[in-house]
């Protein structure tokens, strides 16, 4: 199933070549099939380097409305207070932030992300779509 083409000289010197509609099709679709491949491999490639997210967690975010701290922690089977001791942050600061009340400072989210073996971002997840999420209420100056 080779492709049969005829090259010929255009007035101008040009070289053409003339393939049938169907070898054009094929052709083209091979190239529609590469592309393809090159964007699912630089995909693979964000995949490794951010991570991903568990659909437990997605839908505990979309469906439940809760804050994406809250729904990785009962995704890993953790406790409040032993989440926050991993993290090294006070379990009534994790409250607040599970209810939407804190958000944090880089420091603290990235504590958390690493106490639940999420990727950072994650974290944040949901945030657009549910605002009072991400609302911070009254300050605290030990975690802001």
């Amino acid at each position: 199933m080779g492709i049969h083409a005829q090259r010929l000289i255009a007035p101008d010197g040009s070289e053409m070549v003339v393939l049938s509609a169907a070898d054009f099709d094929r052709l083209l679709e091979a190239y529609e099939d590469a592309e393809d491949a090159v964007e699912g491999m630089r995909l693979l490639r964000e995949i490794e380097i951010q991570g991903t997210v568990p659909g437990a967690v997605l839908d505990a975010v979309y469906d439940e409305g809760i804050t994406a701290v809250l729904a990785w922690r009962r995704y890993r089977g953790l406790s409040q207070a032993e989440l926050a001791r991993r993290a090294g942050i006070s379990q009534v600061w994790l409250g607040r932030n599970e209810r939407g009340m804190r958000h944090g400072k880089p420091r603290v989210r990235a504590a958390i992300a690493a106490a639940l073996d999420a990727p950072q971002w994650t974290l944040d997840i949901g945030q657009q779509e549910f605002p009072n999420n991400s609302r911070e209420r009254t300050p605290d100056p030990a975690m802001r």
